[in-house]
């Protein structure tokens, strides 16, 4: 197949049909030629090592992006100066991002569990020359542990590997608030696939105390892991005074009934 093809095809703003292409070229297989290949996104000014193997990195090198109506909330709500908590880092392409956005005089606090995943993190904040990240091969969550977790390394979204599958891998779980207490953060953005409770409830201090813009992934199914309710990590929040909001394509969005939601991507909003 003519990957240089796919490549002028694609890799350009978002446009209709767009995904679409691209989920039928990655699941057929067409797209796994380059397992490794140093790209700069369409959005942020910096590189980073994706393999095409995997949903993520084949999404930054056809497509020039990933998650890009994210990106732009991102931008909407991080500041120049800000510090920023990037939890659950992946392989680094929205925690470079984030350095970009504050800048020189700010800060991102990156934590990314998985040694392998973590190794290609540490590579891409390496390819760039941001002095304004510091990263942690940590889990947070709400005890201090060491867990043994089920690792699938050929699994085309490594994002995907949690904290619920046990296993042979060892990974060191910190409480937030122990780490970050001096810290004064802006902008929390959590994606730890259904641990996102947790993380928070260990970090119940800095958000009472600071009242941080944050950003999250749920997933109903997932949030059943951690609690009876998939709704509690809404009440957890809330209990901080905060306001719940959906990122779409189409923009920030209310949300009138919460028991609704299956899955998306929320915006919290402390109220002032």
């Amino acid at each position: 197949m003519n990957l240089n093809l796919f490549t002028f095809l694609l890799r350009r703003p978002f446009f209709k049909g767009q995904h679409r292409i691209f989920n039928y070229l990655f699941k057929k297989g067409y797209l796994e030629s380059f397992e490794n290949r140093i790209v700069k996104p369409l959005v942020g000014n910096f590189k980073i090592k994706c393999n095409t193997k995997t949903w993520i990195g084949a999404q930054i090198i056809y497509l020039g992006e990933y998650e890009d109506y994210i990106k732009k909330t991102f931008a909407t709500y991080i500041k120049q100066e800000d510090i920023v908590l990037d939890i659950g880092a992946n392989i680094g392409f929205h925690t470079l991002y984030f350095a970009s956005l504050v800048g020189e005089n700010g800060k991102v606090i990156a934590f990314e569990p998985i040694p392998s995943t973590f190794a290609l993190l540490e590579e891409n904040v390496g390819l760039n020359n941001f002095n304004n990240i510091v990263l942690h091969n940590l889990a947070l969550g709400n005890e201090n542990a060491t867990l043994g977790i089920n690792i699938e390394e050929n699994n085309i979204n490594p994002g995907a590997n949690n904290l619920f599958n046990e296993g042979n891998t060892l990974v060191h779980c910190k409480i937030g608030d122990d780490i970050v207490v001096d810290e004064k953060v802006n902008f929390i953005k959590i994606d730890v696939e259904g641990y996102e409770l947790l993380a928070l409830k260990g970090l119940s201090e800095l958000i009472r105390k600071q009242k941080p813009t944050i950003i999250f992934e749920y997933d109903k199914n997932y949030q059943l892991k951690t609690s009876n309710n998939p709704l509690d990590i809404f009440s957890f929040i809330e209990s901080f005074e905060y306001t719940f909001h959906t990122i779409e394509r189409s923009g920030i969005k209310g949300i009138k009934n919460l028991s609704e939601l299956t899955s998306a991507d929320i915006l919290a909003l402390p109220i002032k």
